[in-house]
């Protein structure tokens, strides 16, 4: 045969004959388990490879680590994987040939500009033995259209989601490499320019690192152990969870205006001494804002604030409504005393906490979840913290991110003032509590209800 070769196997036999001798020699053909006759040199191998080249499903069988086909219902994307047992499946470390302009490589497969908030990441490699784990696939959901494309050498799907610029959702691809065993997931963000992003994913080089190995049995009992303790897990965090906002927010852990809120500790107090809501920033200084940049062409002339679209979801993630919001500012006066200098570094910020009323009558958090369209690029209310203190002192550099705090000491008071946004439809249904505490509440995989109630710091009522 060899002797014969040139006149005996056509060209493209002759290229796939030689890809195929090179797999061999990596180790990435293995002889196949359930073959009827076990070839006992490469000459014979190597002859069987020509043979089954002629042969569309047999080629499948000896050097595909995979076969791909989809399901598509609707807005859901499904892709299901065939997997070939006789090939080893690999591991993998992929690199980038080119980068978007003002792009760096931060590692783990983050590509990130320094100047914008572009990114684009490379999620970990789906190996034929992650693929075995994955029973119903890989689904993508809320998909407007699937772009069926080539990039570094493999078949690719571009995704786009519904009205995405809108929600300025990301952009994700798929790659897909059959012979070599693999998948890439790459995702972007929206403000990556779509020429550039395909360029990015036109220049990926994938490199095989070492083998990696299809589950065994105790290995795959193991793993579903976890995933059945992980649901276990989840199930009970949810059950204390209803029964936490069942019970409510204590009445014994509620302050009032003009009474002291106490910190983890007992180290400061806090008091609302005054509040008010007002439609105008007027009389505010802009130095005295953490970030006044955030309302660029949210004021009018006057000074009052203009409305933004507001989307409304339920605690299960549903869209119930999209509606023009007015919003306004609260103003709340506060006077900190300082009991324990031992950490003289006191916060001064307050962060609003939602509340509804239980069929009992008693306060709650509010499950329901409101956030502005993210085409509006809204971020008055992103974190329902203070915007404004006019009492800041770490104001320049890089102690601007230390605004919200004080060096106190014991016996010291002080007073200052904290601006909020808020929506006037929701102006009444806020608890305060001191930013970074309370955090028992979310501890609920790990604590009973009534534990976590006890564990509460405690919220200021503007209404009592």
């Amino acid at each position: 045969m060899k002797n014969n070769r040139e006149e005996m196997i056509p060209q493209i036999v002759e290229e796939r004959l030689q890809e195929v001798y090179g797999q061999i020699r990596r180790g990435e053909i293995v002889q196949m388990k359930k073959q009827k006759k076990i070839y006992k040199s490469w000459v014979s191998i190597a002859a069987a490879v020509v043979l089954i080249i002629l042969i569309p499903s047999a080629v499948y069988a000896a050097v595909a680590c995979f076969q791909k086909s989809e399901r598509r219902s609707g807005d859901e994307l499904t892709y299901e994987f065939e997997l070939n047992y006789e090939l080893i499946p690999g591991e993998y470390q992929v690199s980038a040939g080119y980068l978007p302009e003002g792009f760096a490589d931060n590692g783990s497969g983050q590509y990130r500009s320094a100047d914008d908030d572009r990114w684009i990441t490379i999620m970990p490699v789906y190996t034929t033995a992650e693929l075995d784990q994955l029973s119903s696939g890989i689904t993508v959901k809320r998909i407007d259209e699937v772009e069926r494309t080539e990039l570094s050498g493999m078949p690719a799907d571009v995704i786009t989601f519904q009205e995405a610029e809108k929600y300025q959702s990301d952009t994700w691809i798929f790659m897909f490499n059959e012979s070599a065993g693999y998948v890439l997931n790459l995702i972007a963000g929206h403000a990556v320019e779509r020429d550039e992003l395909l360029k990015f994913a036109d220049s990926l080089k994938v490199e095989r690192t070492g083998d990696g190995h299809f589950e065994t049995e105790d290995e795959k009992l193991s793993r579903e152990q976890k995933e059945s303790d992980s649901a276990r897990r989840e199930i009970e965090s949810r059950k204390n969870w209803d029964a936490l906002a069942a019970l409510g927010i204590p009445e014994g852990k509620i302050a009032g205006v003009g009474e002291e809120l106490f910190s983890f500790g007992n180290a400061y107090s806090y008091m609302i001494t005054d509040y008010g809501f007002t439609d105008s920033m007027d009389g505010f200084e802009e130095k005295d804002f953490f970030d006044f940049s955030r309302f660029e062409g949210w004021l009018n002339e006057d000074g009052t604030l203009r409305p933004y679209t507001r989307m409304h979801y339920d605690k299960n993630g549903e869209l119930l409504e999209e509606v023009q919001t007015e919003q306004e500012f609260l103003r709340v006066n506060v006077k900190v005393h300082c009991y324990d200098d031992t950490e003289p570094d006191v916060p001064l910020e307050l962060t609003l906490q939602y509340v509804t009323r239980t069929p009992d009558g008693a306060l709650t958090w509010a499950e329901d979840s409101y956030h502005a369209v993210p085409e509006e690029n809204y971020t008055l209310q992103m974190d329902q913290g203070a915007v404004y203190l006019d009492k800041a002192v770490h104001t320049e550099g890089e102690k601007r991110s230390h605004f919200f705090y004080r060096d106190m000491k014991s016996g010291e008071d002080l007073e200052y003032t904290l601006l909020f946004v808020v929506d006037q439809d929701r102006k009444d249904n806020f608890l305060l509590y001191r930013t970074g505490e309370n955090s028992a509440l979310w501890q609920t995989e790990t604590m009973t209800a009534g534990e976590i109630r006890d564990g509460l710091e405690g919220y200021i009522s503007l209404q009592r």
